[in-house]
């Protein structure tokens, strides 16, 4: 666990920024300071809150520098200056003699899209940072630079499902069905492309909109510890001589080991193939960190962190990695295959 995830009372905020506390009350009450009110009367503010709050920098912009320490990248500079340049981009990290640019930008509570009716764009939000990082990079033409995106926002900005990020950048995800016209029938498995509405291509007709953005990075804090928590669980009714009651049930969600109260910060990188000057490969190659690039002129997985890849691993041998739904049919469908009775109660022999 870091320092973030530390939560003050009021008062203890008061007496950190030496200031009273119904100061720190009236900066909640105006959004100035940002807390979580736990009842009518008492709230919380987080360490990352309260240092965003006294630097005047978002907690992305926190995370991000923390991330870069963790990963050993050295300190990037705080919007520097660029020659010709009328907009100031968040950071620049100097990397192998190369200056590599990041814009980093996170979403804020919208309540509004769990309330409205009619169809959601998955797309929408993502596209939106992506221009707006554009229109910051516009005068850095063959330099490096990357959009960082953080969101830990009630905003349905799903930075990290690829098929969504992916197809925010090249198009939206669609789907080409061939048909034998003559049976009415398909007549190959049905094929995945990326179809109008990328901010990086402007239509499946590969027009490259936008070669400046080298990457698309999603930075978040990943809950280890409640999986490592289900995989030890998961283990135990399997192993148990009887299902397992709701109280024991209970009492196995209480964390055993460091690992299991575990939260890590990393970093899903998504490629620009059409980049002039491409994100750098060894970089961002964290323990827990992914990285999405071109493989066999498909955008697919080059690289995933071996921690992550152990974690993946276990949940799949476990059926972790399957809906409750699809563990109950794979289960229905071993014991048919066993002979056993199968989903309506029937033997084979039956």
């Amino acid at each position: 666990m870091s320092d973030y995830d530390v939560y003050l009372t009021p008062e203890q905020v008061a007496d950190r920024l030496q200031v009273g506390t119904e100061t720190v009350y009236r900066y909640l009450r105006t959004g100035k300071l940002r807390g979580s009110r736990i009842s009518h009367k008492a709230w919380r503010i987080s360490e990352a809150n309260l240092a965003s709050f006294m630097r005047q920098q978002n907690i992305s912009e926190l995370l991000f520098e923390q991330y870069l320490a963790e990963q050993g990248l050295g300190k990037a500079d705080h919007q520097p200056k660029f020659p010709g340049a009328t907009k100031l981009v968040d950071y620049r990290l100097l990397h192998n003699g190369e200056r590599l640019w990041f814009e980093v930008k996170e979403f804020a509570d919208n309540m509004s899209l769990l309330n409205s009716g009619g169809a959601y764009d998955p797309y929408a939000a993502i596209r939106g940072k992506i221009h707006k990082a554009r229109e910051k990079f516009r005068d850095y033409d063959g330099e490096c630079c990357s959009l960082v995106l953080f969101n830990e926002a009630i905003s349905l900005a799903h930075i990290s499902t690829p098929g969504i990020v992916l197809s925010a950048m090249f198009g939206n995800l669609s789907f080409r069905v061939p048909v034998d016209l003559k049976s009415a029938r398909m007549a190959e498995p049905p094929k995945s492309f990326f179809g109008r509405g990328g901010k990086i291509t402007v239509s499946h007709d590969g027009v490259v909109l936008n070669t400046t953005i080298s990457a698309v990075i999603a930075l978040e804090r990943l809950p280890v510890g409640p999986r490592e928590i289900q995989i030890r669980m998961r283990r135990e009714e399997l192993n148990a001589p009887h299902p397992l009651t709701w109280e024991e049930t209970s009492k196995m969600v209480v964390p055993t080991s460091p690992a299991e109260e575990l939260i890590v910060l990393r970093t899903i990188v998504y490629e620009n193939p059409y980049a002039t000057s491409p994100l750098p490969k060894e970089i961002f190659r964290g323990a827990y960190d992914q990285r999405w690039g071109r493989l066999d002129d498909q955008m697919a997985p080059i690289y995933v962190g071996p921690a992550l890849e152990d974690l993946e691993r276990r949940e799949r041998e476990l059926d972790l990695n399957l809906s409750p739904t699809q563990r109950f049919l794979k289960a229905q469908e071993q014991k048919k295959a066993a002979g056993g009775p199968g989903p309506a109660g029937l033997s084979k022999e039956q």
